[in-house]
């Protein structure tokens, strides 16, 4: 895309300037942002030793989705429970988390993740001093979920002692809730502990069902020098949304899809969001100045708008989110399959004709 196509892209999407950088998600559709995943809407949940950090919300997505961020301490598990049409999904980040689906219960690590479709009985329980995970909610707006039951949190982490009685503070809020928003409490379900990882986690199901799966296994597809490891499509989620992790490196940025300079996808029906795990990558929206994300770091583009990246640091993991056939489910169609649990040594040029081949399918176009 030459300079002039790239300005005129960028007064007809609206981003002359480039994203800007908030505390707190914006409250309206179409900006794009970049948000840190300690930051957020900071809600905090009574007697829980937790944070919950609204990122992404619905107003931003229509509704789409939303993404949560969820930080703390060891506490008790929050209660057996489903929802008539939300999905639910886990990812840890950092430390270990158990999460319950039906009969199955997994201790999750950095990289572990659990799908929890609707009608699925679950919990979970953050475990250890510190320990982090960020969650996706289909469709968007159940998070007022949080809104209602907790209340605003401005201190830099979370709440280690609250003196208050549960059955004051928490229990009539849960009571309300459940006649307000799609939660089914499952007080009579019998709590169990957590199964041993059987070695089986490392598949996708191809169909809407509950299932965990253990990091670094799973179906991983190569581009280009680029790896993607899909941990859950548009299969396993009724299409609802798809998320994987891509990885790369600053060496193989000439083998990759972004290669010519100035080149951009723009998704027209799905948004995404992108959050940096490790490394570094450099972002360009709508012909922009380019934005560096870091460890740590969630950037949201909304459909519409035309975007690249690159890796600017030796390794760099993100995890790419959409609501439905976004990035993810390119790569894995375009890619071939990856053996290994690290990127290759040498990168092949990936065929950019194949890109542009499969864009009206996936409902992108290549500027």
């Amino acid at each position: 895309m030459d300079n002039l196509t790239s300005k005129m892209a960028a007064l007809v999407n609206g981003h002359a300037t480039p994203p800007e950088t908030t505390i707190t998600p914006p409250g309206a559709p179409g900006r794009p942002y970049i948000i840190s995943s300690q930051d957020g809407e900071i809600i905090y949940i009574p007697l829980s030793k937790s944070a919950t950090r609204l990122l992404v919300t619905g107003a931003e997505t229509d509704n789409a989705f939303a993404i949560v961020g969820s930080g703390g301490s060891q506490g008790d598990p929050i209660g057996f429970h489903y929802h008539r049409a939300a999905h639910d999904i886990f990812l840890c980040l950092r430390g270990h988390i158990n999460v319950w689906a039906d009969a199955q219960c997994r201790t999750l690590s950095a990289g572990d993740f659990a799908s929890v479709p609707p009608g699925t009985v679950h919990q979970y329980q953050i475990l250890g001093p510190h320990s982090e995970m960020v969650g996706l909610i289909v469709p968007g707006g159940w998070e007022e979920f949080f809104r209602f039951i907790g209340e605003p949190y401005q201190g830099p982490m979370w709440p280690m002692h609250d003196e208050r009685e549960f059955f004051d503070v928490l229990l009539p809020r849960l009571k309300q809730a459940a006649e307000t928003f799609d939660m089914v409490p499952c007080p009579q379900k019998e709590s169990f502990g957590p199964q041993a990882w059987s070695g089986e986690e490392n598949v996708l199901p191809g169909k809407l069902e509950p299932y965990f799966l253990k990091s670094g296994t799973g179906p991983a597809y190569e581009f280009g020098g680029t790896v993607c490891r899909p941990v859950c499509t548009t299969r396993e989620s009724a299409g609802r949304f798809s998320l994987g992790s891509i990885e790369s490196s600053k060496l193989f940025h000439s083998a990759g899809i972004f290669a010519k300079p100035g080149q951009t996808v723009r998704f027209d029906k799905v948004h995404h969001a992108f959050y940096v795990d490790t490394g570094s990558v450099m972002f360009h929206l709508d012909g922009t100045a380019p934005t560096k994300l870091s460890a740590g770091e969630m950037l949201y583009v909304p459909k519409g708008t035309a975007f690249r990246f690159e890796t600017v640091s030796r390794f760099s993991k993100m995890y790419a989110f959409a609501s439905g056939d976004g990035l993810v489910e390119v790569f894995c169609r375009l890619g071939r399959e990856h053996k290994t649990s690290v990127l290759p040594e040498k990168a092949e040029k990936c065929d950019v004709g194949a890109l542009e081949a499969v864009g009206p399918e996936y409902a992108f176009t290549v500027w």
